[in-house]
């Protein structure tokens, strides 16, 4: 089965609703639901109540085979759909930034960092120092990643590589 995924401020409501990140059953501050449906019949399967502790820079949601992984706010987690149970939790000092996802690895930025994953969400490497107010990448190959580090705000990015396997800078 397929899925598509949305972040809206309300839950589907005629479906199960679960606290992902577990901070706070009744926090509503800076609090959105990851809603997700099969992508064939549209039919609701489950929202999953996402929260952080200061309002989100960014937020991103994707379903990869039956993982919904979730990034918002300063956290992100990996939840199975099939047993509607959370697998992975982060929470980081600085803000989540994105998640790429390929060839079997989950490549998440921060504000100053890149952490790779596997999607059972095991840490492969973790490279700290990129920049101190966004990371990007831009291009991931087969060895290496690509991309930049906004050290000088608002407009000091520095450019660098990572080896692919071990995150170290080339």
């Amino acid at each position: 089965m397929k899925y598509i995924t949305e972040i809206t401020p309300q839950p589907i409501l005629e479906v199960e609703t679960k606290d992902l990140f577990e901070i706070s059953s009744h926090s509503e501050i800076n609090c959105e639901f990851v809603n997700v449906k099969n992508a064939s019949t549209l039919e609701p399967l489950i929202n999953l109540k996402i929260t952080s502790d200061y309002p989100p820079t960014f937020k991103q949601s994707e379903v990869v085979d039956t993982m919904l992984i979730v990034g918002y706010g300063n956290r992100f987690s990996i939840f199975g759909l099939k047993k509607k149970e959370i697998k992975v939790q982060l929470s980081f000092d600085g803000y989540f930034g994105s998640f790429k996802v390929d060839h079997g690895e989950i490549f998440i930025t921060t504000d100053a960092e890149i952490i790779n994953l596997n999607l059972q969400g095991i840490k492969n490497w973790e490279t700290n120092h990129l920049g101190i107010d966004g990371v990007i990448i831009s291009q991931i190959t087969e060895t290496e990643i690509i991309g930049s580090g906004e050290w000088d705000p608002p407009s000091g990015w520095k450019s660098f590589v990572l080896d692919r396997k071990t995150g170290k800078k080339k």
